[in-house]
């Protein structure tokens, strides 16, 4: 007979707060309150995820309890979770407007960006919710944030949501709305020719987008529409994009069997050669005036361009780790390591990017790694011998090295 599930105090807490049962919050809560208060205990509960009551209750729209926690106890409305999205954020996913617009009213800010820059207005336009995000708006969020997936404007673009996009462009107290603005290489007319959304091509010409603007690889959104076969999107787009030069044939016929064909392929190759080998340079720029968020811009510009470049993710690791970043500094790292196993640089990253997170074992073994790729390399030997020393707090000599690495 299999034993009964036994919940344990915390998970009673987080799923009091998530079924909105304030009273069985409140004595849990009192129960796993050592003396610190219920406030303290109520921010130092929390899932795997890093999510607290606060988060659960937003999610699942229990405003009441949301009410208890920031009102009467004073917790932070725009705590974060471990990826770092807030209570808004939830209550946005989860499509609880009164809890949306209650949270906004009481000092959550809609602007608060999680790791990858998704603010809640990201996540309607995502979705369409086109009631939260004149809310979201009303409340002062940007219509221009930036996150990895770009604008808000892009979000709506890429997931084919209409109705949003028209919202978004028509927003005259907000101009940032640029239907030109790139993110990652990507802007809202090339989301959409990708996902042959025809109509919102047109809301977005008509909004002033420029159709002969090129992605990272180089291609208009009409040559992506052509490459996915959308015929529909290629007749919208064909009357107002630039004619291409290396296209013999300027004709929907013509782009479609141009675009498939063996010197098609070769053009695009070319380009994106050149994007990458550009971006990469301006990487290494910006990199030598120490700009390292600009450097990262470009680093991952030709890291679109070219996916499997050891050196750019080599590259873009070294600037998430002077900017203190050590998951993406890993991350990163983990990937070059993946591309080119027998390249010592690749495990220095690595071993750098632990050392940063603060786990000096893996360091150390990462170093050790690179070691019997390149057992020469100076750097790595300091490096692997500062990690042992200052995990284990005492001299390692050269000898106990090599014993290490053989074993």
């Amino acid at each position: 007979m299999a034993s009964p599930i036994v919940e344990s105090p915390k998970h009673r807490l987080l799923q009091a707060a998530s079924d909105g049962k304030i009273k069985l919050l409140k004595r849990v809560g009192e129960e796993l309150d050592f003396g610190e208060g219920l406030a303290k205990t109520f921010v130092q509960v929390k899932d795997a995820g890093g999510r607290t009551a606060l988060h659960f209750a937003a999610a699942e729209g229990k405003t009441h309890v949301c009410k208890y926690l920031v009102q009467d106890l004073g917790l932070d409305a725009n705590l974060k979770d471990r990826k770092g999205d807030t209570p808004l954020n939830h209550a946005t996913l989860g499509q609880q407007n009164q809890t949306v617009a209650w949270l906004a009213a009481n000092g959550a800010n809609p602007n608060l960006g999680n790791a990858e820059g998704f603010c809640a207005l990201h996540y309607a336009a995502e979705k369409g919710l086109k009631d939260l995000m004149r809310l979201l708006i009303s409340k002062g969020a940007k219509i221009e944030a930036e996150s990895h997936a770009g604008t808000p404007l892009q979000c709506a673009a890429a997931h084919g949501r209409k109705e949003a996009v028209k919202m978004l462009l028509d927003r005259k107290a907000n101009a940032g709305a640029d239907p030109n603005l790139d993110s990652n290489g990507l802007k809202p007319l090339h989301y959409a020719a990708a996902k042959g959304e025809s109509e919102i091509i047109k809301c977005l010409l008509k909004a002033g987008a420029n159709p002969n603007v090129t992605e990272t690889d180089g291609l208009t959104p009409l040559e992506i529409a052509a490459l996915h076969s959308d015929h529909a999107a290629v007749m919208v787009l064909l009357p107002v994009t630039s004619r291409i030069p290396t296209y013999p044939d300027w004709s929907l016929v013509g782009i479609m069997k141009y675009v498939h064909s063996d010197e098609g392929r070769r053009q695009r190759e070319l380009k994106k050669m050149e994007m990458f080998l550009h971006s990469k340079s301006r990487g290494e720029e910006a990199f030598k005036r120490k700009d390292y968020v600009d450097a990262i811009y470009w680093y991952s510009q030709a890291i679109i361009a070219s996916p499997c470049d050891a050196t750019v993710f080599s590259n873009r690791s070294l600037c998430w780790a002077r900017l203190n970043e050590g998951s993406r500094a890993l991350s990163d790292a983990e990937a070059c390591v993946a591309l080119k196993p027998d390249w010592g640089k690749a495990h220095y990253r690595e071993g750098v990017a632990w050392k940063l997170l603060g786990n000096l074992p893996m360091s150390a073994e990462a170093f050790a790694e690179g070691l019997k790729v390149d057992p020469e390399n100076k750097e790595l030997k300091v490096a692997f011998r500062e990690a042992v020393e200052a995990e284990y707090g005492m001299p390692v000599s050269e000898g106990i090295q090599i014993i290490h690495l053989e074993l």
